[in-house]
């Protein structure tokens, strides 16, 4: 697991694109707005997902890239994991009373993040800044 700044989390927690791929390579992008680390995994509510947990269930690699990518220019990759009970699926539902009063999550997307890389334009364009692999 790569080590992420505390500014990269920040980041990560707000509005971000969550890119999956099936088994057959059909991509998959969607907006994520109900994002919290538990330690060093992201947690994301399940709470309308169709085609991304469909995606994970036969093909767990994502991509991660935030909304705002010229203030904060990274692409993070990383492995996920569909969960319906426990520690994470707790975090998932008070994160929704926080964020969206009355909506219970059906689970939640834990994300362990396993590589960086820079999309900042210019020569390092895609240049790999940490990895675990």
């Amino acid at each position: 697991m790569v080590k992420l700044t505390e500014e990269m989390k920040t980041d990560i927690t707000g509005l971000l694109f969550l890119a999956t791929s099936s088994k057959d390579g059909v991509p998959n992008v969607a907006p994520m707005g109900a994002n919290q680390f538990v330690g060093d995994k992201l947690v994301i509510s399940d709470n309308f997902m169709n085609k991304t947990l469909n995606n994970i269930k036969e093909n767990p690699v994502v991509a991660i890239n935030v909304a705002d990518c010229r203030a904060h220019p990274f692409q993070y990759k990383g492995k996920a994991e569909i969960v319906t009970d426990g520690e994470y699926y707790e975090k998932a539902k008070e994160l929704n009373k926080a964020k969206i009063p009355g909506l219970t999550p059906k689970g939640a997307i834990v994300i362990t993040i396993t590589s960086i890389y820079s999309v900042k334009p210019g020569e390092d364009a895609g240049k790999l800044i940490e990895t675990d692999d």
